[in-house]
């Protein structure tokens, strides 16, 4: 209910009208007007937050009106918060979430909001959190798979408003599983290998893939085997352990962070065999308008298996796919291919195919070739005359004169070739080539060098056959071969052996070396045992390989046997009056086979076991005399015989021994015994010792709890506790004790079970908005590492805690936000894999606020001689807790004591009573509840005086910069008691002021201005300020920006430090715009350096300089570049007077004037143009300009970009062998004005 009674007075009787926000009020059955003589009542029963506004009141009569009005604020609940709720983050075990602040806040601040949670299988809701303060949460500790919904509730002082929903949502990643990839092709094979490659998926699933799985089947199998024992990262796998002439299929498949996807389709069958090296690249013998005969060279290696056939493969360079161009098989290594076109370019490549079925790799595709009839046979035409007999005397000169017809076709053997010399490879041995070499620029390809013929031929042959070839040191899986080297070594050094095996088994013979072996010998592993080999040896050299040796005779694959060695340690385990038991152990050498057994014998050396020996190494010798002495000794057996014996140590006296006990405690309980809480310990444990021992049972020192059962006999012992707990965790100790001793042994039990309470549990520190609280871990871990701690909070108005963080790792934890000045209980909890936890408390609720922070800026506001007035700003926080009160305390000079001299509610204080002249030092201090604050010192003491300081001037900025023809203005703090007196100089002298240069002064500054500067306005300005007490100086300099100079010479002796970058600015002028060259120590720049080139300067910029930039930079001006063919003209500003005379030169030489080159003059500038410029006309230009005062001269260099002069000859043929040339040459003279390419 909502009653305003205004007093309404007036003579007559005013009439009262009521409006609500500037609308007249509309009257309802909540909201009514009663009107007394003497006042006017509003009423609005079961008030709204619609009901809020300004209501105003207008009472009138004859004389008058009068209107006032009153302003209502109806508090609430808040409404919904505004929506919708938007998922920003969706993983499988959290969602990330936000809304908007409620748009009625009920009239009041938001004080927090509360999530609440469900399954959408489930119609309860679950409060998740009820102290957040933003409009964002993330919800954690989710299911993976389970759809959620969630909503959300705004909460003030007056209570919780009604709740924004959000849509069901599914905790899941928001990608799925990658789709197939690509179609595996096996990429290299051998007999027992293939390494597979493969394409990513078209779909990652919306994450990176991050690993593949391998499959593997054989071709007539349907079961395929992953054989992929990890994760496969990249796109190859190398597949091992195949079978020797099987085909096999593979098959990939992907897997993201969402699971494993579907498999890619299989690969297409591939036999397990050798791969066959690719021939030679094919090369033209023969071209005409239709056909192309090409040869080639076998391959290198035929994979164990003779090659039995070739194919050849053409493409069409229009087309760009490969077809066949064979249908029969090809035997030879020539082939003609026919029906091509004419004029149309090809490649040709050739694949081998040996008789396993195993098909080569392509070879190097052929240098295109053009198909048509370019080749001339060569012919020869002489005079008719000479076709006759033709006579000549002795001692006359014989003249035969022909004409040579023919043309020749040249390949392109390398089309860019860095270097002065090339290695040509894959030529046909015994033919004749010609070579040529043509220079490349970018400005075309220049004229060539050629060379005089060479034949392929090799200098040398293959070596003659190892001799002598060996066999040694043959085992199971291993021989050593051993061999002479060849007589001959075909007049070249041997640079290598290849030695080959033969299984008697088997049809070919494989290489055992798969790198070059330059020793005599060689040890030939993997051989299989029980097979019979042979072997034979080929040396190789420069020139080729040479024939194979003769094969060794077979040798098997075993180990050799031989009697075994004696047995290890032979010794008495017991013995009686009448019996002794010994053992041994096992030989250390079988001799090559299995032991069949053991043979025990006793002095004088009879034998005590059955005569095939017994088969375990212990034995009793039985029936023996008392008191008497006897020696042993033991030997082993074999399929070859007896083996050497061991001895037993010493005689042995046959008696009853008394033995100390000995606990034969499992394996199992030596190590930790973990059980489950609610389980049951049962601890079993044989003994043995003569006399029967004593058995005695502790935990942790002292006697065990009475539930526990025990058991002793007169071999075993046993402990049995059901239901263990986690106070059952400890060291329990058995002991065995009798006459001849006393054994213990520990058996370490952990109980595994929720954890004990944390201890220690502390409050380390309070602010404003958060408790800082430590702890330490719980005496009882529950047998499991302490997997992480929960920390709970509790309003003290509420009974429930909540979680405020439930993964903590650490041993203390900050708990934030906190609503301040609201009192909370908190407490922790362990947790392991076996579940939480006792709490620890802590017992008294915790207010969350503190101290307030330091006041702000403290200042004074004013000195007299016997008062300072001081004023400060409030602290930037009070600490969650009202500011009771400020405390300002002073110190005299020379004092070490602070007095309390002002407590204030306010930001200000006057400090009275001092003693003039003395000097003070301030400070303030901020009082909440919970104590001071850190006080704010005064920067510097104040002396109790009348207030008379000196002048100052401080510019905020050491210089000023301003384009010529621009205003500038320039305005300095000065400051001074009484008012200082402002003088400005220039360069030193007094400042002269004109009608663009003045100076104004203010209370508190001075100001320069000067309109449309000027180049002259640039310089050093003085500001002198003074007064009664002193002055002061201060300086600025005025930069004035205008168009740069012509260019000066490069700044010197640059530092820079390591990691630093540089800028070399250089400004230049003149039309046209010349060419510019950077260099470094007379040579090229590194990568990093970037330059650049505007109309009229240049820069050169250098960042993250180490000390490989340290150096000499050369800026080269005056080059032009001009291209060939094309004009140029150079205009150059000359001045003097009188008007000085102008001379050209050229190369030191006068300019001879051409029709092409003419020179000009103007009143100001000289003109060189040069009409269709040639490569006559690069050099160095040179024009001088003389008066009577002095000559001037000015370099000029024209470079002509033309295509590069013929390479500096001869071709120089350094190496040729049987099937390459090495070939070298210099660079040309001329290079046509860049480098070339």
């Amino acid at each position: 209910l909502l009653l305003m009674e205004v007093p309404v007075s007036g003579r007559p009787k005013p009439t009262v009208s009521w409006q609500k926000d500037n609308q007249a009020l509309k009257l309802t059955q909540r909201t009514m007007i009663e009107n007394t003589s003497t006042s006017t009542i509003l009423i609005i029963n079961e008030c709204l937050r619609s009901d809020s506004g300004i209501y105003s009141m207008t009472g009138k009569n004859i004389v008058g009106s009068v209107t006032d009005s009153i302003t209502v604020k109806v508090h609430d609940l808040p409404g919904p918060p505004k929506g919708p709720i938007k998922l920003d983050k969706i993983s499988r075990t959290f969602i990330e979430f936000s809304w908007e602040a409620p748009e009625n806040d009920g009239g009041v601040p938001i004080n927090n909001y509360i999530v609440e949670i469900r399954e959408t299988t489930s119609q309860t809701w679950v409060e998740f959190s009820s102290s957040i303060i933003r409009t964002t949460f993330k919800a954690t500790h989710l299911t993976t798979g389970i759809e959620y919904q969630f909503r959300v509730k705004a909460k003030n002082r007056y209570g919780t408003g009604p709740p924004l929903m959000s849509e069901a949502v599914v905790a899941a990643y928001p990608f799925k599983v990658p789709g197939p990839p690509g179609t595996p092709k096996v990429v290299t094979f051998t007999k027992d290998t293939m390494t597979i490659g493969w394409n990513e998926p078209v779909s990652d699933g919306g994450s990176e893939v991050i690993g593949y799985h391998v499959e593997r089947k054989e071709r007539n199998s349907i079961v395929w085997h992953r054989i992929s024992k990890a994760l496969v990262i990249g796109n190859l796998f190398k597949s091992t352990g195949l079978e020797d002439g099987v085909a096999y299929e593979f098959r990939v498949i992907a897997e993201n962070i969402a699971g494993i996807g579907k498999p890619s389709k299989a690969s297409e069958p591939m036999l397990a065999l050798d791969p066959v090296d690719p021939p030679g690249q094919p090369v033209p013998i023969h071209v005409s308008k239709n056909a192309i005969t090409i040869q080639w060279t076998k391959p290198e290696y035929d994979g164990g298996f003779k090659i039995t056939g070739y194919t050849v493969e053409k493409r069409d360079l229009s087309a760009g796919r490969w077809m066949r161009a064979n249908f029969t098989n090809i035997i030879e290594t020539t082939f003609t291919i026919s029906g091509l076109t004419q004029d149309e370019s090809y490649e040709f490549r050739v694949l081998a195919r040996n008789s396993a079925g195993a098909v080569s790799n392509p070879s190097d595709p052929s240098d295109p070739i053009i198909c048509k009839d370019d080749i001339e046979e060569p012919r020869i035409m002489v005079d008719a005359k000479f076709k006759d007999t033709v006579l000549v005397k002795a001692r006359e000169v014989f003249k035969l004169e022909a004409d040579v017809a023919g043309q020749l076709l040249w390949t392109v053997v390398e089309p860019k070739v860095q270097a002065l010399n090339l290695k040509i490879m894959k030529l046909l041995e015994g033919n004749e080539y010609i070579f040529r070499v043509l220079p490349v620029n970018k400005f075309g390809v220049g004229e060539p060098l050629q060379s005089s013929a060479v034949v392929i031929k090799n200098p040398f042959t293959p070596p003659d056959a190892p001799k002598g070839v060996e066999v040694s040191n043959v085992k199971k899986n291993s021989m050593v071969i051993t061999w002479e080297a060849p007589t001959n070594d075909g007049g070249t050094p041997i640079t290598g052996y290849i030695i080959e095996k033969h299984d008697k088994e088997g049809i070919r013979w494989t290489r055992c070396n798969m790198k070059t072996v330059t020793n005599l010998t060689f040890k030939v592993t993997g051989l299989l045992e029980n097979h019979r080999y042979e072997f034979r040896v080929s040396a190789e050299n420069a020139a080729g390989v040479s024939e194979a040796s003769s094969a060794t005779v077979f040798y098997k694959a075993l180990d050799p046997v031989f009697k075994p060695g004696p047995p290890l340690n032979p010794k008495v385990l017991d013995m009686t009056k009448s019996s002794v038991v010994l053992a041994w152990g096992k030989p250390i050498y079988d001799g090559g086979c299995e032991i069949q057994g053991y043979i025990v014998e006793a002095y004088e050396w009879t034998m005590c076991t059955p005569p095939a020996g017994v088969k375990l190494t212990r034995f009793n010798v039985e029936n023996l005399k008392e008191k008497q002495e006897y020696k042993f000794r033991v030997c082993a057996v074999n399929k070859v015989g007896v083996g050497e014996n061991a001895d037993v140590a010493g005689p042995i006296l046959p008696e009853d021994k008394t033995e100390e006990p000995d606990l034969d405690i499992d394996a199992e309980f030596r190590k930790l015994v973990r059980i489950k809480a609610g389980g049951s310990l049962r601890m079993f444990i044989p003994f043995k010792g003569r006399p029967t021992p004593q058995i005695k049972w502790e935990k942790d020192g002292g006697q065990i709890k009475e539930t526990a059962q025990t058991e002793t006999t007169s071999s075993h012992t046993s402990l049995v506790i059901d239901k263990v707990n986690r106070a059952d965790s400890g060291k329990y100790t058995v002991t065995a004790e009798n006459s001849a001793g006393a054994k213990s042994e520990t058996i370490i039990v952990k109980v595994l079970d929720t954890p004990s309470a944390p201890i220690n549990f502390k409050v380390k520190e309070i602010t404003k908005e958060s408790v800082t609280l430590t702890w330490e871990p719980p005496s009882l871990d529950g047998g499991a590492k302490i997997k992480n701690y929960i920390v709970e909070k509790r309003e003290s108005t509420r009974k429930t805690f909540s979680a405020a963080v439930t993964n903590c790792h650490k041993l203390s934890w900050k708990v934030e936000p906190l609503q301040e000045g609201c009192s909370y209980y908190f407490r922790v909890l362990a947790e392991n894999e076996h579940g939480i936890g006792l709490p620890a408390d802590i017992t008294d609720p915790l207010k969350v606020s503190e101290v307030p922070q330091c006041p702000g800026k403290l200042s004074v506001v004013d000195v007299t001689k016997t008062s300072v007035s001081l004023s400060w700003e409030k602290p930037i926080h009070d600490g969650g807790s009202r500011i009771l009160q400020y405390l300002v305390e002073m110190q005299v000079k020379g004092s070490d004591k602070w007095s309390g001299c002002a407590n204030v509610k306010t930001l200000e204080a006057v400090i009275s009573n001092l003693n003039p002249g003395e000097e003070y030092t301030f400070k303030v201090i901020a009082i909440n509840e919970k104590g001071k604050s850190d006080p704010r010192t005064l920067a510097v003491p104040v002396q109790a005086k009348d207030l008379v300081f000196g002048p100052d001037v401080r510019p905020v900025f050491s210089n000023y910069s301003v384009l010529v023809g621009k205003d500038l203005q320039v305005e300095i703090p000065v400051s001074g008691r009484p008012k200082p007196k402002v003088t400005w100089t220039k360069d030193g002298a007094a400042l002269k002021f004109t009608t663009r240069v003045n100076i104004s002064n203010t209370a508190h500054s001075t100001v320069l201005s000067i309109k449309e500067a000027a180049r002259e306005d640039g310089g050093m300005y003085g500001i002198n300020v003074s007064n009664a007490v002193g002055q002061k100086d201060a300086t600025i300099e005025i930069i004035t920006l205008d168009k740069p100079g012509p260019p000066t010479e490069l700044r010197k002796g640059i530092v820079v430090r390591a990691g630093g970058s540089v800028r070399i600015n250089v400004p230049f002028k003149g039309r046209p715009i010349p060419d510019i060259k950077w260099t470094k120590d007379e040579g090229e720049l590194s990568e990093k350096t970037v330059l650049e080139k505007s109309l009229n300067f240049t820069q050169l910029s250098i960042d993250s300089c180490d000390r490989r930039d340290s150096g000499k930079y050369t800026l080269q001006f005056n080059t032009y570049s001009v291209k060939s063919g094309k004009d140029f003209k150079l205009e150059i500003p000359i001045f003097g007077r009188p008007k000085p005379k102008i001379t050209w030169s050229k190369d030191g030489q006068s300019l001879k004037v051409t029709s092409r080159v003419t020179t000009s003059n103007t009143p100001t500038s000289t003109i060189l143009q040069i009409t269709e410029a040639c490569k006559d006309d690069l050099g160095k230009y040179t024009v001088t300009a003389t008066n009577s005062v002095c000559a001037v001269k000015e370099d000029i260099s024209i470079i002509i970009l033309d295509k590069p002069g013929q390479p500096t000859g001869p071709i120089k043929v350094n190496e040729v062998s049987n099937n390459s040339v090495s070939i070298s040459w210099e660079p040309p003279e001329y290079t046509g004005g860049c480098q070339v390419k």
